[in-house]
């Protein structure tokens, strides 16, 4: 009996634990469920055919309650704990009334027995798992202050950085007002308007494509593209700006990776491309900027490369936090229509993509950023081999930068 009732038990807990797999809510409350009707049924089934009130039954049922007490801290779960006391005074009455319906132990030695095997799993198994829990809460609760507050100090941030731009365009505003304002003045006075507009409408553009990708909102629309069309696209998007500027542009695609098709978010690719290239644009005044892909270790890299200032060692990490901008004492305007956010974007939407973002750079250099992320190649004419084609990027060692 004992025999079959544990298999059927482990069985069931087989189950639940296959259906914990499942991201969906149903599933996970399903399992939950399940878990709980067949951890009763245990119970009730110990206490019957194994010894009753003079078991240990009634010391697992106390740890069970107090588990789910401990581990679900839900206003549900007073409600569960009452149906559990309950449970055992319904047993207790029916041992009572009908004690030829509970088997008693043969022995004194197997009650004993039984009690030493049940509390050495309570002191071996439950309270080591009750101290880990304890203190994966007080990491939890550490995590929410700590998130708390930099949830302040982005609002406190966000709401300065927006200030700027629009005490520029309220301002300015207010000046054309004035009748004594010449033609040419007039016209500087609305660009400052509308450069302020644009900076301060990316800003709000930014911060909502932040706000989304850390509440986990964004949805991945996976599709089949060339790599090459996709470059086509981030250069005609970004030629326009660049000819503003006396910088070379160009893209670098290897000969056997021209054809490759992925399938991927290829509206999240691009935006993590144009973030970084923005940003390159921003900061370099001369030399170039180049944007690629290689494969290395069967694994698809993308990269941009600028010859700007480049970025301290020390600066490297901080550099994908949200409002964190370059400070390297270089003539350049390092933060020039910028606020920080571009690179924290590109960070989350890897996050999303199940990817990670890599920077080598070196002062006076450039820098460059290399990123993948879990992708399908559905149609490649180079077959198992790498990529050949040689990287020639002056701030990053060839071999370690894509593996």
């Amino acid at each position: 009996m004992v025999t079959v009732w544990s298999a059927i038990i482990s069985l069931t807990l087989l189950l639940v634990v296959f259906l914990f797999r499942y991201p969906g809510k149903k599933y996970r409350s399903f399992a939950k469920g399940l878990f709980y009707i067949s951890a009763v049924i245990t119970l009730n089934g110990m206490w019957i055919f194994n010894g009753g009130s003079q078991s240990p039954s009634p010391i697992i049922f106390l740890a069970f309650m107090a588990l789910i007490v401990f581990l679900e801290p839900k206003p549900g779960v007073g409600f569960i704990s009452l149906l559990l006391g309950l449970n055992v005074v319904a047993l207790l009455l029916l041992e009572l009334h009908f004690p030829d319906m509970v088997a008693m132990y043969q022995s004194a030695k197997q009650r004993t027995l039984d009690f030493v095997v049940v509390i050495s799993f309570l002191f071996l198994a439950v309270v080591p798992a009750l101290t880990y829990s304890r203190q994966i809460i007080i990491q939890q609760k550490e995590q929410a202050e700590k998130d708390n507050q930099q949830k302040s100090a982005y609002l406190a941030n966000m709401s300065h950085e927006i200030r700027t731009p629009m005490n520029a365009i309220v301002g300015f505003a207010e000046l054309l007002k004035s009748p004594d304002l010449t033609k040419s003045e007039q016209h500087d006075y609305i660009d400052i308007i509308r450069q302020n507009s644009d900076l301060l409408l990316n800003m709000l553009n930014n911060i909502l494509d932040l706000s989304k990708l850390e509440a986990k909102l964004v949805e991945i629309n996976t599709s089949e593209f060339s790599i090459s069309s996709l470059f086509t696209q981030i250069f005609n998007a970004h030629i326009t700006q660049i000819r503003k500027t006396k910088l070379h542009f160009e893209q670098d695609i290897p000969d056997e990776l021209r054809n490759i098709v992925i399938k991927s978010d290829r509206t999240l690719l691009f935006q993590v491309f144009s973030n970084l290239i923005t940003n390159a644009i921003k900061v370099t005044r001369q030399g170039e900027i180049r944007y690629g892909v290689r494969l290395k270790n069967q694994r698809i890299h993308f990269f941009v490369f600028d010859t700007g200032p480049g970025i301290p060692k020390q600066q490297q990490e901080k550099i994908f936090e949200r409002f964190s901008q370059l400070n390297n004492g270089s003539n350049v305007n390092t933060t020039a229509d910028g606020v920080g956010l571009g690179l924290s974007i590109c960070k989350a939407i890897l996050n999303l993509l199940d990817g990670q973002i890599k920077l080598h750079s070196e002062v006076n250099k450039g820098s460059t950023f290399i990123f993948s992320f879990s992708s399908e190649v559905i149609s490649c004419n180079i077959g198992e081999k790498d990529s050949g084609h040689p990287v020639n990027i002056p701030v990053m060692e060839k071999e370690q930068a894509f593996s």
